[in-house]
This record gives C-alpha cells, structure tokens and sequence, in this order.
C-alpha cells in the first residue's frame, strides 16, 4: 500500500495483552522511506472503550511507529449507520483528537532513530515451523522491555532495499541498521545470508539468537543446502539475550535506571533535534532516571496542549543528557533534545 498501515479490532491492542503488530507497518514505513504508517482503531471492539482507554489503544500504537489514525465510529454489524457511540460521545473526545494530531505531526518528521533490525522468518514460517513465531515475538517483546528500539526486516528488504555502506545497512529513509538479529530460523535465502556475511565483514553486527538455519535456499526449496558455516556471526544458541548479546548491540539511545519493563520509547531524529516519545504502559506511577542520546537544549512539548516547557535538573555529557522521569499511569512526554525553537521563552 502507498501507506504502510494495520488494523486493530477485536480488543487486539488491549492493557493486558501483548501485541507488538503495529510495528509490522511502521517498520514498512521506514524500509521503503514512507512518511506514515496508519491504524484503523477501534472497529468491532468487543469491550467498548472509556475516554482513557481509548488513548491508551492509541498510544500503545503511536510508540511502535504508527502516525496516521482513523477512529472509527460505527459498529461492525451496524452496516456504517451506527454513528459516534461510546467514547466518541464523551466530553474527552476533542481533547484526544487535538492531541492525536499534534502527535503525530511530531512523529512524521526526519528519520527513525533505531539502529536495530529483527529478521522475520517468513520462510521458515511457510515450511511450518511452529516454533519460530513464538520465539521471534517474544524475542521482540524483550527487546522493547530493554528499551531497545528496532524495526523488523525480511527476506525482500535484506535482498533488495537495504544498501550496505560504511554506517551500516541503509533504508530508504535514511537510517542506519548496525545490528541485524537472526531469531531461531529453519530456513534462510543464500542472498540474504551472503548479504549478512558481507555486512558482518564490513563492521556490522549479526547475531544468531537460538537455532541456526538448517537450509539455505537458493533456486528452490525442493535443492536447499545443507547447514553453512556462521562463524563469523555471533551466536547465541540459548536463545536468550545474554550479557554477550546485550553487549553486541549498538550502544543504547535510551537508558532508563532503575530498569522499566512498562516504559516504552520511540526515536525520530530531526535535522537539528532528536525526538523521543515515552510511554508508561502500566496503571502504576513509575520514577527513574533517563539518559538519552542527543546535543543541547532538553524540551518537553506537549501534544495536548501545544505548550513547550524547559525541565530543571538536567546534566549532559558527550552528546547525552541526563534527567529525572516521572510518568503517571498511562502517561506519554514528548522529550525534544538539541535546538530551542525561537518563540519558546525560558
């Protein structure tokens, strides 16, 4: 689609459960160097939304990389006739919109900041290999719950979109993979596995996290090979993201201490700026300490109101910054890094 995009239903995106799938599009969005990714919230909900709710549905996708959001309105069965109901009728409702708007604006300009990319084995999953989804979406659970920001690849991106230069493998949005991690797989393409062979000898990190491939395809399934040599990856047969592998990665542009499983984070970099929305997933107030990547002022911009506050208690060190997070339940800040706008007064 022109606009990479998903649809949620059926109480999918829900506290309680874990649904990492939106990144499925936004990760789309950044490989073929599309501005938006989209959701169609709220269709067929089973357990119809509160005010507070609903902005939890939505900002659950907005920190995976969703930034364009149609509501909808009207029940499955009602044939489009059902009108505004639930939530929609609430006082909040102009609010939220307000806010949705100012989001995500803010969260479609520059580039993605992840430099991590997770492969997706759909052809190991096409030859029936139960245990690979179960692995690979846990291992995209844990990584979000480590603040480690990533985008999904395939075979297509790997083989096709990505450009291998001295920064890394490049999308065409401009950002940079250092990392490509290879989830337990039973299969893999020789052009992907060349690719990343060329990518590990260029300076690129790849890391086998769990069961190497087995077969490697090249023309046909029917003549796959047999196992190849991948020594020169880093392997992690356990599967686990182990001190090895932690230290494997790129150095980290969000650092949350004490460690916060419920917060999540999204990075855009702008041309004189680095943008970072934060998420507190969780009904409970959580407190820690932040450090984030980026050079100059520290800024909070708030979507729904429009205003811009300074923080105090901030400390910086070799283009990171250091400052004290407080998030309410549910509660999303807008943190900008780097140029002070010229009408904000301090």
């Amino acid at each position: 689609m022109q606009i990479p995009g998903i649809d949620t239903i059926w109480n999918q995106i829900w506290p309680g459960n874990i649904a990492d799938f939106p990144k499925y599009a936004s990760s789309a969005a950044h490989l073929f160097g599309r501005c938006y990714a989209f959701t169609e919230s709220f269709a067929a909900y089973r357990t119809r939304p509160n005010a507070e709710q609903a902005q939890w549905v939505i900002n659950y996708q907005l920190v995976r990389g969703i930034n364009l959001v149609e509501v909808m309105s009207a029940s499955a069965t009602s044939g489009g006739r059902g009108g505004l109901r639930g939530w929609m009728k609430s006082e909040q409702f102009p609010a939220i919109v307000a806010y949705v708007n100012r989001a995500c604006y803010l969260l479609s300009q520059g580039r993605p900041g992840a430099s991590i990319a997770v492969y997706c084995p759909t052809t190991s999953l096409w030859l029936g290999d139960k245990n690979t989804d179960p692995n690979f979406l846990q291992m995209a659970r844990q990584l979000l719950e480590r603040q480690r920001d990533f985008d999904f690849v395939d075979e297509q991106s790997l083989n096709y979109i990505l450009k291998l230069d001295k920064e890394g493998l490049r999308n065409l949005s401009g950002q940079h993979y250092q990392t490509v991690i290879i989830p337990s797989v039973s299969v893999i393409s020789k052009t992907a596995l060349d690719r990343l062979r060329q990518f590990s000898a260029s300076g690129g990190r790849v890391i086998f996290l769990g069961r190497p491939p087995s077969e490697i395809v090249e023309k046909t399934f029917l003549k796959a090979a047999g196992p190849v040599d991948i020594q020169w990856a880093v392997r992690e047969p356990s599967g686990q993201f182990t001190d090895r592998v932690m230290e494997a990665l790129p150095k980290p542009d969000v650092v949350l201490e004490p460690s916060c499983p419920a917060v999540k984070y999204l990075h855009r970099r702008w041309r004189d700026a680095d943008l970072y929305m934060v998420f507190n997933e969780s009904n409970e107030k959580l407190s820690c300490k932040a450090t984030l990547s980026g050079e100059g002022r520290v800024q909070l911009w708030n979507p729904a109101t429009g205003n811009i506050d300074i923080p105090i208690g901030i400390s910086s060190d070799k283009n990171r910054v250091h400052l004290p997070l407080s998030l309410e339940p549910y509660e999303t800040k807008y943190i900008v890094v780097g140029v002070l706008p010229p009408n904000v007064k301090i």
